[in-house]
């Protein structure tokens, strides 16, 4: 598994976080692997190009409108994995 540098790491490419085709670009496929089966159970969010306006009771078209990611996983989730949360990861488990 490769060590990665959080001053030196993408940034998410969703505003909800880090969509699983990007993570497979940026991470190498041990570590897309394992972090894949960490996420089992974790909690991600589906980015449909669209967010409800509780306001107006509606679906609107949010940034993503013209390229919506599927499956997203938080940047908190994805930075505690790799450590970046000043503990390695596998010592957390919540």
């Amino acid at each position: 598994m490769e060590t990665y540098n959080e001053e030196t790491f993408p940034k998410p490419d969703c505003p909800s976080g880090y969509s699983w085709s990007f993570l497979e670009e940026i991470l190498d496929e041990e570590t897309f692997e394992q972090f894949g089966k960490w996420m089992s159970g974790q909690t991600m969010t589906l980015c449909e190009g669209r967010r409800y306006d509780h306001e107006a009771k509606e679906y609107r078209a949010d940034e993503c409108a013209g390229n919506p990611h599927g499956g997203v996983a938080y940047q908190y989730d994805l930075h505690r994995f790799l450590g970046f949360l000043g503990r390695y990861h596998q010592n957390l488990w919540d």
